[in-house]
């Protein structure tokens, strides 16, 4: 169950669908929604937070940036008070991937964008989604740069590999399957052996779904291409409106240095994803 979820908000041109996107999850979970704007400068900067007198030469420097957080936030109370979701206004006096990462420790779910690489944000020096994904503890949404509708539930996709990070992203989506018009629980596997495995624990998976009030189709697909392209044609095929997968199961270094599924997810997907890891 969601009590918190918390949306990055900035002045990016994908800010509002991602805000609509976190205050439609809000209301049909019956989550409390908190939008976080971040300063951009580091909180060692300002450990006690950003009080700089006007017209005092810190001021000169730094103001700017707390005047386009709190435009931001502006703009997000006007998009959750016109949702008729219950809301709260963040300004953090930090970089936006710590700031997060702060803040996610207090939210049961988090909000961002997609990276884009034709828009370039002056507080945003990394990869935002990486960075939130591999150190907030907890689910994360990224919400494509296509800036889907607003979540209303539909189809979802569940990929499996029997991992760790598969079986947190599982249990963390359970809000949201339980709302969707279809569970699709997708097995992509490379051989005999790998088919043999999942079968195995077919049957304890699916009653633990049911047990949670969720019925899912079992779909167990030959990887093609890769597990990554495979997935998103399998959710484009299926129609899903949501894809729920584990993220960096293979290591943070070598995912992050060499790809993988999550790094192929994370750049190509048109669609949301809920990542775990």
């Amino acid at each position: 169950m969601f009590k918190t979820i918390l949306v990055h908000v900035d002045l990016s041109v994908h800010a509002p669908a991602r805000m609509r996107y976190a205050a439609a999850l809000a209301r049909a979970t019956g989550a409390d929604l908190v939008g976080a704007a971040m300063f951009g400068v580091s909180r060692a900067v300002f450990p006690n937070g950003y009080r700089q007198e006007p017209g005092s030469l810190s001021a000169s420097c730094f103001q700017h940036r707390a005047d386009q957080a709190r435009h931001a936030l502006a703009r997000f109370e006007e998009i959750a008070a016109e949702m008729q979701v219950v809301h709260e206004e963040r300004f953090i006096c930090d970089q936006a991937d710590d700031g997060l990462g702060r803040m996610a420790r207090f939210a049961d779910l988090v909000v961002i964008s997609q990276d884009d690489p034709t828009e370039s944000l002056p507080d945003l020096s990394v990869r935002l989604p990486e960075s939130v994904i591999l150190n907030c503890a907890r689910p994360v949404i990224v919400v494509p740069r296509t800036d889907p509708a607003p979540w209303h539930g539909g189809k979802v996709l569940v990929a499996w590999d029997g991992s760790k990070e598969a079986s947190f992203a599982l249990s963390a989506s359970l809000p949201l399957l339980r709302r969707a018009s279809e569970v699709i629980l997708a097995a992509l596997v490379d051989g005999a052996p790998a088919e043999d495995a999942f079968r195995a624990s077919q049957a304890d998976l699916k009653r633990f779904l049911i047990r949670h009030r969720v019925a899912p189709r079992i779909l167990v697909r030959t990887t093609r291409r890769d597990p990554g392209h495979d997935l998103l044609t399998l959710a484009d095929e299926a129609d899903c409106r949501l894809l729920v997968m584990g993220c960096f199961g293979h290591g943070r270094f070598r995912e992050l240095c060499l790809g993988g599924a999550s790094r192929t997810v994370l750049a190509d997907a048109r669609m949301p994803v809920l990542f775990a890891h």
